[in-house]
């Protein structure tokens, strides 16, 4: 999704590279190991919350930072066409992204939720609140805080008012609506588990983060490109949102498998100060030609990632499922590069991770040099 500054000429550095640094600690958690080791880098088994638990979540903010700019009022017919046709495509692509190395053409146990599936709803979703929250072809930051508090609400509410499911505790009373509409068998690990953690009910609540993120682009196109300014007040709001985390925590554990309110807050909460802090690495002016010259090579390659998002994720999923698929002689090609890789265990596993993410990177730093990009 492109990203213009008000002025409609050049594009702010920082939220690529913001985008492109999300999707780099996506790609080097762990793929492999011991769940003993790394444990930062690991997801929380039902509640608590990891760094790698924020990592999806704060993806979402990208996005809805992005989407600030793409909806700036007035949105034209051609613009919503666009928007409708990336969340068919997200949709579409997600399907082919589940199926490559788990069920192939055996369309009979496609799941048919995922990763990519939620961005695509959850913007639609946010999308649509906000041209309804409009009122005389401008946007309403109250109106759409309180559209993601509600969407936020409504959600565990329909949770707590549900009957207890079972297993109790690793399971959500939501679940049957995706059992229902979807199948038990086009679900998360056939729905053994009791719940979908990109559920239809979980992917519609998730416009919440996306909400919280076009917050954050209205303030930066109000600030016409002032980073102090505009650095400054996200940073408050993400810490404002982030307390309200952790008071909520008190009553609702944080669940990032569940999307429970306070994980929410939190998640959107560090990721809206964290863009704020990049802001100001990335795009401070006036800092002299050698610091700009050192952030432009460190920037670089975060921003080829950010460019192109769709690549990256299908990029890392080919590349590990692959290896599972490939043998080398009587060992899968994942198998045989962890034993050939001549890095100690468990230091062997974050070795082929980084591998992978510099597989990456050669592929999306000459994509973004010829400006070519895979835009939805």
């Amino acid at each position: 999704m492109a990203f213009q500054t008000p002025a409609g000429g050049r594009r702010l550095r920082s939220v690529d590279a913001f985008r492109g640094l999300v999707l780099a600690f996506m790609v080097f958690t762990p793929a492999t190991g011991s769940p003993d080791h790394f444990s930062l880098l690991r997801h929380a088994s039902w509640e608590g919350a990891t760094p790698s638990d924020l990592l999806f979540p704060t993806f979402l903010v990208t996005s809805g930072i992005s989407l600030s700019f793409l909806l700036r009022p007035p949105t034209s017919g051609a613009v919503r066409l666009r928007l409708l046709r990336r969340t068919i495509l997200l949709v579409l692509i997600g399907l082919v992204y589940n199926a490559y190395g788990a069920t192939g053409l055996d369309l009979a146990a496609l799941r048919l939720t995922g990763v990519l599936q939620t961005i695509g709803i959850s913007g639609a979703v946010a999308s649509l609140l906000v041209l309804a929250t409009r009122r005389g072809g401008a946007d309403r930051p109250g109106a759409l805080a309180a559209a993601a508090v509600a969407v936020t609400v409504v959600y565990w509410a329909a949770m707590e008012l549900l009957a207890p499911c079972e297993p109790t505790g690793r399971c959500s009373p939501l679940f049957p609506v995706d059992r229902a509409l979807l199948g038990r068998e086009h679900t998360y690990l056939g729905g053994e588990l009791g719940f979908d953690p990109e559920g239809i009910a979980v992917t519609v609540a998730a416009s919440a983060l996306v909400l919280s993120g076009y917050l954050a682009g209205l303030l930066v196109r109000r600030s016409r490109l002032s980073v102090p300014w505009f650095a400054s007040r996200v940073a408050l709001l993400g810490v404002l949102i982030g307390a309200a985390g952790m008071v909520v925590e008190r009553t609702i554990p944080f669940n990032k498998r569940l999307l429970s309110p306070s994980f929410v807050l939190l998640a959107a909460g560090v990721a809206l100060v964290t863009f704020a802090v990049v802001a100001v690495v990335f795009d401070l002016s006036a800092l002299g030609r050698r610091v700009e010259r050192v952030r432009a090579i460190v920037a670089a390659p975060l921003v080829a990632l950010g460019r192109n998002a769709l690549v990256v994720f299908v990029l890392e999923r080919f590349l590990l499922q692959t290896a599972t698929m490939v043998h080398v002689g009587d060992q899968t090609a994942q198998d045989w590069l962890l034993d050939s890789i001549p890095v100690g265990r468990p230091g062997v596993h974050l070795a082929y991770t980084a591998a992978v993410l510099a597989v990456t990177v050669c592929v999306t730093t000459p994509l973004h040099g010829r400006r070519w990009y895979l835009a939805l």
